[in-house]
């Protein structure tokens, strides 16, 4: 949930008080550079403008990556100039084309997206066109470019680019110049607020003289234009005074954006300043308190000291994102029950609202971090998922048709108690046969210390038990036992959800080869009548709370598209700023 502090408070955040995104055409590398140095969000980089762009070189775009610093970089596929009727043979060259880019994007440092547009001989999308290239393209997001503005219904095009995943699309609402289409691109604007739904960018002879009224008649964030004159050699460059003055025009009433993520633990909390970009550039991290008000009052002060980092950077934060174990009810922002921070009933979302002057959404860390795996990792391109964390207990994220079950009290998910043993041990939580108490970090190491007294006066933890499974028979029973009650968990959890892929993260989960496939053979074992759902491990590690939390802090600032260009590497790199503090 969404707390908003007083509007008068947040005038200058606002979705219309942040600066909006500008994109620049450009077809060489120096006219990347020229965005950049001019504080340009993005490029299009294309190959023969006077052609109205076609793909650049391997070459260039390689340079290109090589060389930009923080200027994301979308990356134009289109075989040729004319119209956009495609050839099956050209559209083979682009899907090559598609699948090289993918290739560059995975090691880059700064987001790589994918620019491409076709459509049928009656002016629809060619839908069949369009998932070719997204499946070449993999990972990487996908904008529709003004191929759009030749359709014959622009609303009928922009639902058909909605539901096949476009994130982006570049339009002047179908007229010569965006001022002649404002009121079509504010309708379409307006239906970009919708989750999924891909984010449009105004194109169409935007100038600085223009692109505040063009923003404020529209309602638009991201704006896109070409900034070049004739040079005293014969051709086209990029003109930096152009692209600066752009910049400052939509600069003028806020700086650059950013949001704080907040992933709450049982004895620490951990705070991260995030850019639209998905770069975390600043992290601090502090310990929860002894009772349940102070551990409130510490996480007030986490957000405060990011907030002051921040308008160190340059940034104004426009948002933030708080998961938290627990009970908790994503729709109010409050955590009805979370026995290891003392917290019942606590509005967390309104008390850090009135702290901090920011709208706050406050969701569970597991399922925050299932969205992150859903739309980043080893779930992404799913609507049906299960994503279960396994680590000191077990709980799990339930995304059925692309929405996250919550329940009627906010307790979907508890997969840790899914009693798999009738009659068995005794459970924390006053039930018998758990599947907590049989395979989680806790009961691994409870149940062997249990049968194995300690050596040396020590007791091995949950990754000593799994070292010693392949030379002891007791942690080989103890894990043997425990992959049973986990299969048995997961089918009971297939039957009832129908998952398409589980994905299991947590330390546990990371025990390889002796964990994944022994549990793929008992999972579909005990699913007699149908086949078992893809079974995997997490891809975004211990990030993927931080992450999820960054998605709901953008929701919160009522800027969810920008997420939906974020990529794995950008998300997953080393802060270009890292400053860690940790308070005890």
């Amino acid at each position: 949930m969404t707390t908003a502090a007083d509007p008068a408070s947040l005038a200058e955040k606002s979705s219309t008080g942040v600066r909006a995104l500008v994109e620049i055409c450009v077809d060489d590398l120096a006219g990347v550079l020229a965005a950049e140095r001019a504080g340009a969000d993005r490029v299009e980089l294309c190959a023969d403008l006077l052609e109205g762009g076609t793909t650049p070189s391997r070459g260039l775009i390689e340079v290109v990556l090589a060389t930009v610093q923080h200027v994301g970089v979308q990356v134009m596929v289109r075989s040729r100039g004319g119209d956009f009727v495609y050839s099956d043979d050209e559209l083979r060259v682009m899907q090559a084309d598609a699948r090289a880019i993918a290739a560059l994007a995975r090691t880059s440092r700064v987001p790589v997206g994918i620019v491409f547009g076709a459509l049928t001989a009656d002016g629809h999308v060619d839908e069949r066109a369009l998932d070719a290239i997204r499946a070449a393209a993999g990972e990487v997001p996908v904008t529709f470019h003004k191929a759009f503005d030749d359709t014959v219904d622009l609303f009928a095009a922009y639902d058909t680019l909605a539901h096949h995943g476009v994130v982006r699309v570049l339009t002047s609402g179908g007229r010569a110049t965006a001022r002649e289409g404002a009121d079509v691109l504010a309708a379409l604007h307006a239906r970009s607020d919708g989750a999924g739904m891909p984010a449009v960018l105004v194109g169409g002879s935007v100038r600085a003289h223009n692109v505040a009224a063009l923003l404020e008649s529209t309602g638009a964030r991201e704006v896109h234009l070409r900034a070049q004159l004739a040079s005293d050699r014969g051709h086209l460059v990029t003109d930096e005074s152009v692209i600066r003055d752009t910049v400052l025009a939509v600069s003028e009433r806020a700086p650059y954006p950013a949001v704080i993520a907040v992933d709450i633990g049982g004895t620490s909390a951990k705070g991260a300043l995030v850019d639209i970009d998905g770069h975390v550039l600043q992290s601090s991290r502090l310990a929860t308190g002894g009772s349940g008000a102070e551990t409130v009052s510490r996480i007030a002060e986490l957000l405060t000291d990011l907030i002051a980092g921040a308008e160190d950077l340059g940034r104004s934060v426009v948002g933030a994102g708080v998961v938290s174990p627990g009970l908790i009810d994503g729709a109010t922002g409050t955590v009805r029950y979370a026995s290891t921070l003392g917290w019942t009933d606590v509005p967390l979302a309104r008390l850090l609202s009135d702290a901090t002057g920011l709208p706050v959404a406050v969701d569970h860390d597991v399922r925050a971090a299932g969205a992150a795996e859903g739309a980043y990792g080893a779930a992404a391109g799913s609507r049906n998922v299960v994503f279960a964390a396994i680590g000191t207990g077990v709980a799990a994220s339930l995304t059925s048709d692309g929405r996250a079950i919550e329940g009627a009290i906010s307790g979907a998910g508890e997969l840790g108690h899914i009693p798999v043993v009738p009659g068995g041990e005794r459970c924390a939580c006053g039930q018998r046969g758990c599947l907590e108490v049989y395979f989680s970090g806790a009961g691994l190491a409870r149940r062997y210390a249990a049968s194995a007294p300690p050596t040396d006066g020590e007791t091995p933890d949950a990754a000593a038990v799994i070292a010693r499974v392949e030379t002891d028979p007791v942690a080989a029973r103890v894990w043997s036992e425990g992959l049973d009650a986990l299969a048995t968990g997961l089918a009971t959890l297939t039957l009832l959800v129908d998952p398409e892929v589980i994905v299991l993260g947590g330390g546990v989960a990371q025990a390889g080869d002796a964990f994944l496939e022994p549990l793929r053979e008992r999972l579909s074992a005990a699913l007699a009548w149908r086949e078992a759902p893809r079974l995997t491990t997490a891809a975004l590690g211990t990030h993927a709370g931080r992450i999820g939390a960054a998605m709901l802090a953008f929701e919160a600032a009522q800027r969810p598209e920008v997420t939906r260009s974020w990529t794995a590497p950008v998300i997953l790199a080393e802060p270009t700023t890292l400053e860690t503090e940790t308070r005890i």
